[in-house]
This record gives C-alpha cells, sequence and structure tokens, in this order.
C-alpha cells in the first residue's frame, strides 16, 4: 500500500528536506506533487487527489486554515498540519477545520513519517497538550443565557429599590406624600424615578407599577 503525498510548504529548504524524506522512503511512501501556495496548493489537491498533505501552517506570511477545508474537499485527502506554530488556539482550530494531525517542524523524521502513517490509518496525531484543550473546549460549559429583565432589574440601586416598592404600596399616592414617607424631597424623588424609567424601560408610574407588580419588586 503506497501513501500518496502532497507537499505544501513555502521554505524551499524545508520541502527539499520532506521531499527527500518521502523519497527515501521508498514503495510506502510516494510524493505525487508540491506547492508553495494557497492556490497551487487547491489547484494540485483537487486533481491529484493526494491521500496525505503535509500542510505548512504559515504560507508566505498568511494562514493556511484560510483554505484548509478546501483541501478536504475531493473526499480522499486528509490534512497533517506540520507547523512551528505552538499557539494552542491556532492549532486548535486546524483540528476543527479538518486537519487529522498536527506535527512539530522540530520534530524527529521518524514522527513525520508515522503521524502520516497513523492519519492515513483512520487515527488522529496530536500532542497530549493540543488534546486537553480540544477536550476543554469541547466540554466547556455554555454560557448562560441573559435574562434583559434580570439585567434591567440588577442595575436598580438599593435606594432605587426601595422608590419603587414605595410607588407600589403608595395606591396613587401624590409624589410629595411619597417624598414624604421616604424622607427625601419632591425633586429627588423625581430624580429616582426618571433614572428608573430609563433602567426598566418604562414611561410613568402607571407602567413603573404594572412592572413591578409582574415582576416582584413590591
Amino acid at each position: 500500500m503506497t501513501i500518496r503525498i502532497l507537499l505544501v510548504d513555502d521554505h524551499k529548504t524545508m520541502l527539499w528536506g520532506l521531499e527527500r524524506l518521502i523519497q527515501a522512503e521508498g514503495p510506502g511512501f510516494e510524493l505525487v506533487g508540491s506547492a508553495s501556495d494557497g492556490i497551487e496548493a487547491r489547484t494540485l489537491c483537487a486533481s491529484l487527489k493526494p491521500d496525505i498533505v503535509l500542510l505548512d501552517l504559515d504560507l508566505k506570511g498568511s494562514s493556511s486554515l484560510e483554505f484548509l477545508p478546501a483541501l478536504l474537499e475531493n473526499g480522499v485527502s486528509k490534512v497533517v498540519i506540520l507547523s512551528a506554530n505552538r499557539d494552542q488556539a491556532t492549532l486548535a482550530s486546524a483540528v476543527k477545520l479538518g486537519a487529522r494531525g498536527v506535527v512539530s517542524k522540530e520534530a524527529p523524521t521518524e514522527d513525520v513519517l508515522l503521524a502520516v502513517k497513523k492519519v492515513y490509518g483512520g487515527e488522529l496525531w496530536l500532542d497530549q497538550s493540543l488534546m486537553q484543550a480540544l477536550l476543554g473546549q469541547l466540554v466547556a460549559p455554555a454560557a448562560p443565557k441573559v435574562d434583559p429583565e434580570a439585567e434591567r432589574i440588577g442595575s436598580l440601586t438599593a435606594r432605587e429599590r426601595e422608590v419603587v416598592k414605595l410607588i407600589v404600596q403608595g395606591n396613587g399616592a401624590l409624589n410629595k406624600d411619597l417624598a414624604e414617607r421616604a424622607f427625601i424631597s419632591e425633586r429627588t424623588l423625581r430624580n429616582h424615578l426618571t433614572t428608573i424609567y430609563q433602567k426598566l424601560d418604562v414611561a410613568n408610574r402607571l407602567e413603573l407599577y404594572v412592572y413591578a407588580t409582574k415582576h416582584g419588586l413590591s
């Protein structure tokens, strides 16, 4: 069984080394082509349908993540990332986009070839830290849904909540009378009400009464 490989790397020295590595392995591996940018990689992958694409994550200053999914569209090719990038979030994104292996450019040559074999055989080739990062993202609890009414009510100060209760319990009493009960000036009461109206998105005392009664602020 011969594994057909496409190399995608813009570093000529690295590309030359990988080509020699694959060719030296004999009949088990076949180098079907090499590319140095995304356009060439997509074209060759579509026409050659290699079993494995050894893909450098950084090509000429741009991320290979942008075209990684396109390399999988032929339904045959599997991608192994060959990268000097150690950022776990970036590598995890590559796996989410379809890569089935990640190998460091500093890894021994036998690790590169073993990763190719394992991925070709249907396995994943990821180091432990990356696997843990991916699992952590998968099992992370979903962010709780935000209740807009709870947010509005939560924005009220303790004094403003007292004013709301005063309005509900006042049974239509005049502002002057309510202010006296709260031991504040009528002007201060009006200021509190203006702020409360804005926070709770109500227009007047009647709407405030209905809102407060509905949401248990009495």
